[in-house]
């Protein structure tokens, strides 16, 4: 596993998924990816200048990063649709052991599903009033 000096993985900077040719610099190594589409912060409207997120769509172990992304281009790739139509971005760590690959991807699926529980269980806001956050923090290096 690739760590940095406060002995968190090393996450590669978010990367736009134009075409698979776009991240022909990912490797083929073993890691984890995370998968998010640009979206308009709640509350917001299209204008310029507004907040924009990433709304997390797919979290990944693969034993080839390379591979397995360029596999979210193919014909047959659900995602693939989206991937063209929508402002995608990716971002990846390279981890090599397996079972540590595993809990670093368990533990993104379970700060993703806190994250979820958190939204869910906010009151929801007057559509004139900011949206009221209850953030989960993200696993440490994220």
């Amino acid at each position: 596993m690739t760590y940095d000096a406060q002995n968190r993985l090393r996450w590669s900077a978010w990367s736009r998924c134009e075409s698979s040719f776009s991240l022909w610099l990912v490797p083929n190594l073993p890691g984890v990816f995370v998968l998010g589409e640009e979206i308009i912060a709640p509350g917001e409207t299209g204008a310029l200048g507004v907040r924009r997120m990433l709304a997390v769509l797919k979290i990944e172990a693969a034993e080839d990063l390379g591979r397995a992304i360029s596999r979210l281009f193919a014909a047959a790739s659900p995602i693939r649709e989206r991937l063209q139509n929508a402002n995608c971005f990716i971002r990846y760590a390279v981890v090599t052991d397996d079972a540590e690959r595993e809990a670093v991807r368990a533990a993104l699926d379970n700060w993703l599903a806190g994250a979820e529980a958190a939204t869910a269980s906010s009151p929801q806001p007057h559509p004139t009033e900011g949206v009221t956050a209850h953030p989960v923090p993200l696993p440490a290096g994220f």
